[in-house]
């Protein structure tokens, strides 16, 4: 009995080292994946997130953009498990005013602007659904646990705004 409860204690063991090294690889998942600025100027700011995220699952963050600044938001997934579709919207936290929402131009994975106005916004991410998964839940009631997890990255980078004229 004991022999068998230390063989159930090590499975375990190695299930969870398993899940703490998935989500371990992620970390670092928008300095080595998402794309960086082709700009001079541009550095990484310290709001880069990284997560473990599934299909049909949105997350959301928040930070503080400040004025007299350029912004280059990029977002990445694992396209292998989680396809190559990610939903960024850029929403103001106080006014809840939907700001940016690449949706509109055809999921681009990149967005660049100038901040006119200091404020907090709310960076949300959503990995939409699998169209499959989604009408099994509609027929049946029921989603399947054997979904796919990927890594997500959000890459900000920032600079100040460049002078114009003379």
């Amino acid at each position: 009995m004991k022999r068998i409860s230390k063989i159930l204690a090590l499975a375990v063991a190695s299930l969870m080292a398993v899940s703490v090294s998935a989500q371990n690889n992620c970390l670092d998942f928008h300095k080595t994946k998402c794309p960086s600025a082709n700009t001079t100027g541009y550095h990484m700011s310290n709001d880069s997130r990284s997560a473990t995220m599934r299909k049909g699952q949105s997350s959301e963050f928040r930070i503080t953009i400040y004025q007299g600044k350029d912004y280059r938001i990029s977002v990445c997934s694992d396209e292998s498990a989680l396809g190559s579709t990610v939903h960024m919207r850029l929403i103001d936290y106080e006014t809840e005013e939907l700001l940016y929402d690449n949706k509109d131009f055809n999921y681009v994975k990149e967005f660049e602007f100038t901040v006119v106005q200091s404020r907090q916004i709310k960076i949300s991410i959503e990995i939409p659904e699998d169209s499959a998964q989604k009408a099994a839940a509609n027929t049946t009631g029921l989603i399947s646990k054997n979904i796919n997890q990927g890594c997500v990255g959000v890459r900000i980078e920032e600079m100040s705004t460049p002078k114009t004229g003379f």
